[in-house]
C-alpha cells in the first residue's frame, strides 16, 4: 500500500481523529448557539458535534470558514473567534503535545496532509461561492443547510433556529438587503416560508440551484 492509498484509508476511517480522543485525556466543553471562542494558535480544537463559524477578529460582518462535526481545526495564524452556530461539544488539545505524539506514532506526515487537504477544500468552496453572483451564493448556503439537516418538505421542512436573514447574509458574504430581497422573491415562488419562526421548507419546491 502506497503512502496515499494509506492515507486514504486513514481519512476516510477517520482513525487520527478517533487515536486523538484515544489517547489524550480531554476534558469535554460545550458552546451553546451564539456563544463565542477565541482560540489561540497554541491550540488544536477537537470537534465532536455542532457548527462553528470562523469570523474575523476585526469585523464580526464577515465569516472565513465554517467547521463541522467530527473536524479538527488546526491554527497557523494568531487569535481565531469562532462563534457556535450550532450547540457544540469539543476538546482541546496542546499542540506541541499533539504533534509530539503524532510523530512518535509516524501519523504526523498523514495527519499534516490532512489539515491541508482541509484548508485547500475550504479555499475550493470558496473560490465557488465568490465565483457565484449574489442569488447563487444564497442558494448555495441554503441548499448546503437543506443537506446538512436533511430537511424534507413533507416529512422534516424546519430550517435551524440560526438561521435569520443577517446569519445567511454573512454565510453567503452578501448584503442583508441583497439577501432580504432573494429570501423574499424565494418565498414568493414558494420556495420557503419565511413568514414562520423558524423557516420552513415548502412542499414540492426546491432551491434552483440543488
Amino acid at each position: 500500500m502506497t503512502f496515499l492509498e494509506l492515507h486514504q484509508f486513514i481519512k476516510q476511517d477517520l482513525l487520527i481523529y478517533s487515536w486523538i480522543l484515544n489517547n489524550f485525556c480531554l476534558t469535554q466543553h460545550k458552546l451553546e448557539v451564539g456563544m463565542e471562542l477565541v482560540m489561540n494558535n497554541e491550540q488544536v480544537i477537537i470537534m465532536e458535534k455542532g457548527l462553528l463559524a470562523q469570523e474575523s477578529i476585526e469585523s464580526k460582518t464577515i465569516i472565513h470558514r465554517i467547521f463541522e462535526d467530527q473536524r479538527i481545526i488546526f491554527n497557523t495564524e494568531g487569535n481565531l473567534s469562532l462563534t457556535a452556530l450550532e450547540d457544540t461539544t469539543y476538546r482541546i488539545v496542546d499542540k506541541k503535545d499533539l504533534l509530539d505524539e503524532l510523530d512518535s506514532q509516524k501519523l504526523l506526515p498523514h495527519f499534516l496532509l490532512q489539515i491541508a487537504e482541509d484548508f485547500e477544500q475550504d479555499l475550493e468552496q470558496e473560490r465557488k461561492l465568490m465565483s457565484a453572483n449574489s442569488e447563487e451564493r444564497i442558494e448555495l448556503i441554503l441548499t448546503k443547510i437543506i443537506d446538512r439537516h436533511q430537511l424534507d418538505s413533507v416529512t422534516n421542512p424546519t430550517f435551524p433556529k440560526w438561521l435569520k436573514i443577517y446569519v445567511l447574509a454573512r454565510l453567503a458574504k452578501c448584503s442583508v438587503s441583497t439577501t432580504s430581497i432573494v429570501v423574499n422573491e424565494l418565498a414568493q415562488k414558494g420556495v420557503i416560508n419565511v413568514k414562520t419562526t423558524p423557516w420552513q421548507l415548502v412542499e414540492n419546491s426546491q432551491i434552483s440551484c440543488a
